[in-house]
């Protein structure tokens, strides 16, 4: 079975993602998340691709492990020199990677470590009003993605697109302007 790669669109036969053991290694973690937290996790993987060059499959697993330690402590530090710590549930690091998605324009890129990802979820975990409004209210799977899933998705084309170089940066500033809004 043929796949298309939906960043560059490129045909691929779907063993060839899993040939190795690191491909299998890496499918094993992804397929272990929630899904949304999943979805969250493989656009975060590409704020650590270096600019010239794909992000290496023993990086991407790294980075991954790393964060599921984090994930399945079920709480976060601001950072590794303090003790005080919040409860942040896996939609809480979906809301935070989401965050930083959005603002990546912000962002001194590519990302060495998850210092700031951390930050952003407690400072989501710390104020009660954000916490609540990702504290899902009741499951609706029926239900489509999310206008900020379908905008991380955009962002991730737009990127894509530019370090393909099928568009230049003026174009990929003006995709991200009308994928704002």
């Amino acid at each position: 079975m043929q796949m298309q790669c939906p960043c560059c669109g490129e045909q691929f036969p779907f063993e060839a993602g899993l040939a190795d053991a690191d491909g299998k290694r890496l499918a094993g973690l992804m397929a272990g998340l929630e899904p949304k937290l999943g979805r969250a996790v493989l656009n975060y993987l590409r704020l650590f691709s270096p600019p010239k060059r794909g992000l290496r499959m023993t990086k991407a697993i790294r980075l991954v492990e790393e964060l599921l330690a984090l994930v399945e402590s079920g709480q976060v530090q601001r950072d590794a020199r303090t003790t005080d710590s919040k409860p942040a549930t896996p939609r809480l690091w979906a809301a935070g990677i989401e965050q930083m998605i959005i603002t990546r324009e912000r962002l001194q890129l590519p990302l060495e470590n998850h210092n700031y990802l951390r930050a952003v979820v407690y400072g989501i975990a710390s104020d009660p009003a954000q916490a609540s409004l990702v504290a899902p209210s009741k499951p609706s799977r029926a239900a489509g993605p999310t206008a900020l899933e379908v905008m991380q998705e955009e962002f991730g084309r737009i990127e894509a697109d530019l370090r393909l170089g099928l568009i230049d940066e003026e174009e990929a500033e003006r995709r991200r302007a009308k994928a704002r809004g």
